[in-house]
């Protein structure tokens, strides 16, 4: 009997907050994918692959598909086209990211470990969340931030010097000399740790995301956050399905 009375109060719930129920598959109100939108940004969705700091995919991570508020996307788009007046093209890593998410990442920073080269090379992994690299909120979950790099049109960047810290490398990106999710102060946006060549491309990267007045977080070069944000105080679970 509880089973069936739950939905019930889930629907009036949406009613009075003046929202929808999301129906299975798909988006909430508000969001799109972001290919829909500018198809022509490269996508990287580390968290719907093997290919990230917890060497698995996220819960909520159905697909590799960027998602964001719609009106992240269309910011997203008139930086893209900046960016590619410049000679470069925006590549993402992670959007809208499902509250789900970010507890695994919390419950795996909890379980312990030590350090690891590729993405953590001076910190623990028990200590992640007392260095504030990773957070039991995110501003991901709200749906308009977004990590992203520049790819460099005129052909691959030379990546054949060490990063200052983290042993992995970002293929077919510029040198912002450390990888996405580097955690390490080297990936402060204004670090000095790194090449000036990667210092400049990273102030090219925080000009062209202002234009579509994105704000940049200081600790980590690729992340930002539109200004004016649609829900800047609700995160969000839904998980991301095939377009």
């Amino acid at each position: 009997m509880k089973d069936r009375i739950r939905p019930f109060y889930l629907a009036v719930f949406f009613l009075f907050a003046g929202m929808t129920m999301p129906v299975a598959g798909e988006l909430a109100h508000g969001f799109v994918y972001l290919r829909d939108v500018v198809p022509d940004i490269r996508q990287d969705m580390r968290y719907a692959s093997r290919n990230n700091f917890m060497r698995k995919r996220l819960p909520g991570y159905r697909a590799a598909e960027c998602v964001l508020t719609e009106a992240a996307a269309k910011a997203l788009g008139r930086v893209q086209n900046a960016a590619v007046e410049a000679g470069y093209s925006l590549v993402v890593f992670d959007c809208y990211r499902p509250q789900s998410a970010v507890d695994a990442m919390v419950a795996w920073v909890r379980t312990g470990g030590g350090t690891d080269p590729a993405y953590f090379p001076k910190v623990t992994q028990d200590r992640l969340i007392d260095q504030g690299y990773i957070g039991a909120k995110s501003s991901h979950a709200r749906g308009s931030t977004v990590d992203v790099a520049l790819d460099v049109l005129a052909g691959v960047d030379d990546l054949s010097r060490p990063f200052a810290a983290c042993t992995r490398r970002d293929r077919d990106t510029g040198d912002f000399g450390t990888p996405f999710d580097c955690f390490d102060p080297a990936s402060q946006t204004s670090s000095q740790a790194v090449p000036r060549r990667a210092q400049a491309l990273r102030r090219t990267l925080v000009k062209l995301m202002q234009r579509g007045k994105f704000q940049n977080y200081p600790g980590e070069w690729w992340h930002f956050t539109l200004q004016g944000e649609p829900f800047p105080n609700r995160s969000f679970d839904f998980p991301i399905e095939r377009r």
